[in-house]
């Protein structure tokens, strides 16, 4: 790997020679002092002579480095030369640190070099430098990031500029080194408990390498003294590890999105949990002894603890309270230790015992996670498990094959804990593809077949695009994938609706205070209109506080609230076409006003004054209470970026409308607007319901039956129409109840007005 990386950071150099008459020295290089570590104990005159060999292949590159990284240039020659006296006397601790400074210097030259190229849009000159990067530490749950890559490639078809594909390459290569860094301190870690002298060195300075990688960044985030803090604690290990784990706390040189942290906080849960599965399979009770039966079941159960350590380590700097995130990570090295070959060589820990650890983890998980990372991510077991299948892909195409298997079957344990069940419910031939395609499928070829049967490249291609394709319908089905663009629609309209309402409210109650003394008692009204904005949004604060905190029940969550919510919007829906919420809300308004307004008593005049405020206030924070409640069920479909965007959207149409009322007077068709507001309500309602429905399902509150056709996705995501006959059916129902219930009203008022046309009639024949 460091060969063919440093053949190509000697091409990206000269640009005039070939990538082959620069790869024997660049491996040479490599070669030599590899050779020379193994060599320094035993005899060193030959350790230096291999490390002299190493600086004549330098010198051969030399000379364009320094062009390109003239600072990173003189610290390889620098560490080559230490490198060369270390060998001399003998001191392999001495190699392995100057060993590490050059390797560090020539990664620092490349992301030197990488960064000018970009900047300078010379796209082929950034390719040859970017392939000097180095990555996490890959393994069948990780797989490498191409975020660099496609930023280069999307610089040179000019869909981003030079600033923009910089801070993608930066955010990508970074997060590599602040991770390798991290590895080098754990390392380093385990090393001084060993008495490992020489690896302990060699961490050492591969820490302090690294973190020159990213001295900018957090220079940047702490400051230039915070810096020289930390560069001095780095030069000072390891005895000063203590120091310089407590500095880089809370330090993420490319900070994570909010995607990425949900899903690496799904990943420290989800990978946790299935160690003591996987440990279980792998193990059996004999007497009052445990035994080992199935290895390959333990390395599984050590790969995903490895790889929940793995995203533990991304976050552990961004738990907020520094103490529970030390406290993580030593149970989680705890486990580790306990699950290591040698350690099983020892004793064989009961799986009750294991299990008993791994509950106490991750009982220790949820009380140091913020709620907003345990909120459930119905699309985490997806990523994880595409994620395993380019494992699968990569690790075959290296004719690793039994890392191939233990990554598909890893991909596979995740299916059947979870997804595979709830798939099978809706589509189970979808199942059975799904299946087939991961076992022994024939069209295409399934992974267990390629595997057992060394399989062509080309073959693992095949299934595996077939395999993306069953995911993404997969996903459809279960609902992890949604349409921004409608969550934020419908966001829209019901903010529109509620919104024009309450206008309505305030143009009625303000429209016989327009003259003399009356204008005055408006004042009052505005003030408590405007209180109940800032309610209304402390109340979606307060709303989105609390589902945070119960976020881990997930879908189950998500069908109470949606419940709820359709419960109000038909209560709101009838109350609308009886007229009942619309007349009767605006004559108990108008009889307040008036009681208000009448009289003028000096000792009346501030009870009245607060009287105004609160009709103000309750008028409109009726309105903004039940649009929050409506926007909660959104937010958990489709999370709050899209449903604030359709909100923003709703406003600006509400102060508009606003404007014409209450700025120039205008007349505007309210009535009208009213109805036809109505009517794109009951449409909501619709989507709501079936969506709604299709949530009771995924969680087991509903029985399926699905209907004998299939059905667009895009009316699963744009109108909640789903191919089941209770989805269907239901929605039938809302709608036939909101329609009847006009119907019903008007019925209703024929009859009284009938009735009053007969007592009239009768008290005329009276008199």
């Amino acid at each position: 790997m460091r060969a063919r990386v440093l053949s190509l950071i000697a091409a990206a150099l000269t640009g005039s020679a070939a990538a082959a008459d620069l790869a024997t020295p660049a491996e040479t290089l490599r070669a030599r002092l590899a050779d020379a570590a193994l060599e320094v104990s035993f005899d060193p005159a030959e350790a230096a002579r291999l490390v002299r060999e190493a600086s004549g292949a330098w010198q051969t590159v030399r000379d364009p480095w320094r062009a390109a990284a003239p600072a990173e240039a003189e610290a390889v020659s620098a560490a080559l030369l230490s490198a060369e006296q270390a060998a001399a006397r003998g001191d392999e601790p001495g190699l392995a640190r100057a060993r590490a400074q050059a390797w560090t210097a020539l990664l620092g030259g490349a992301q030197r070099g990488l960064e000018g190229a970009v900047l300078g849009g010379r796209v082929n000159e950034a390719r040859d430098w970017l392939a000097a990067r180095e990555y996490r530490v890959a393994s069948s749950l990780t797989r490498l990031n191409a975020d660099a890559t496609t930023a280069l490639e999307d610089l040179a078809a000019g869909r981003v500029t030079p600033q923009a594909a910089l801070e993608t390459v930066r955010s990508d290569t970074l997060d590599g080194y602040q991770a390798r860094l991290q590895d080098a301190l754990r390392e380093l870690q385990f090393s001084q408990s060993r008495g490992f002298r020489t690896l302990a060195a060699e961490q050492a300075a591969l820490a302090q390498g690294y973190f020159t990688l990213l001295a900018p960044a957090y220079a940047q985030q702490r400051g230039a003294a915070a810096r020289r803090a930390v560069q001095a604690q780095l030069a000072a290990l390891p005895g000063s590890l203590p120091q310089v784990n407590a500095a880089l706390g809370g330090f993420r040189a490319a900070p994570l999105s909010e995607r990425e942290v949900g899903a690496r906080a799904a990943q420290v849960t989800r990978f946790l949990s299935l160690v003591p599965v996987e440990y279980a399979r792998g193990v059996q009770r004999s007497g009052e002894r445990t035994l080992v039966t199935q290895e390959v079941e333990l390395h599984e159960a050590r790969t995903f603890l490895n790889g929940a350590r793995a995203a533990l380590a991304d976050l552990a700097p961004l738990i907020p309270d520094a103490a529970q995130s030390r406290g993580l990570s030593a149970g989680f090295a705890a486990l580790n230790e306990h699950l290591t070959p040698e350690a099983l060589e020892q004793a064989v820990p009961s799986t009750d015992a294991l299990s008993a650890e791994v509950n106490a983890l991750l009982a220790q998980v949820r009380a140091a996670f913020p709620p907003a990372w345990q909120q459930a991510r119905p699309d985490a077991d997806l990523d994880v498990i595409r994620t395993q299948l380019d494992a699968v892909v990569a690790a075959a195409a290296s004719g690793d094959w039994a890392a191939a298997e233990t990554a598909r079957l890893d991909a596979y344990a995740l299916l059947e804990s979870g997804t595979e069940a709830r798939i099978a419910v809706f589509n189970p031939d979808l199942k059975a593809a799904l299946e087939g395609q991961i076992w022994n499928g024939t069209h295409p070829r399934g992974l267990a077949t390629l595997i057992r049967e060394h399989g062509s490249p080309a073959e693992f291609s095949e299934t595996r695009a077939a395999l993306t394709v069953t995911l993404r319908e997969v996903g459809r089905i279960l609902g992890t994938d949604v349409a921004p663009t409608a969550v934020a629609t419908n966001a829209g309209i019901i903010v529109f609706r509620e919104g024009l309402e309450a206008v309505l409210i305030l143009a009625a109650l303000m429209g016989s205070l327009r003259r003399g003394e009356l204008v005055r008692l408006r004042r009052p009204m505005w003030l408590g209109a405007a209180a109940a904005f800032g309610a209304t949004a402390v109340t979606w604060f307060v709303m989105q506080g609390a589902l945070s905190l119960l976020g881990r029940y997930g879908e189950k969550l998500e069908a109470v609230v949606s419940v709820i919510a359709i419960g109000v919007l038909l209560l709101i829906m009838n109350w609308f076409f009886h007229q009942v919420y619309w007349t009767d809300r605006m004559a108990a308004f108008q009889k307040h006003k008036h009681e208000l307004t009448r009289g003028g008593a000096a000792q009346a005049m501030r009870a009245q004054w607060i009287g105004l405020a609160v009709l103000g206030f309750t008028s409109i924070y009726r309105e903004g209470f039940e649009t929050v409640l409506f926007l909660q069920s959104l937010v958990l479909q489709a999370g709050p970026g899209a449903v604030l965007g359709g909100t923003a959207a709703g406003l600006a149409a509400v102060l508009g409308v606003g404007l014409l009322v209450f700025m120039w007077q205008a007349k505007l068709p309210m009535k009208k607007l009213l109805v036809w507001t109505g009517v794109l309500i009951a449409a909501v309602l619709g989507v709501m319901v079936g969506n709604t429905v299709h949530t009771l399902q995924l969680v087991g509150w509903l029985p399926v039956h699905p209907l004998p056709l299939d059905l667009p996705a895009g009316l699963g995501l744009w109108l909640g129409l789903h191919a089941t006959w209770e989805g269907v059916i239901l929605q039938g129902l809302a709608l036939v109840a909101v329609v009847g219930s006009f119907f019903a009203a008007e019925a209703l008022k024929e009859r009284e007005l009938a009735q009053r046309r007969q007592q009239n009639a009768a008290v005329n024949a009276g008199n």
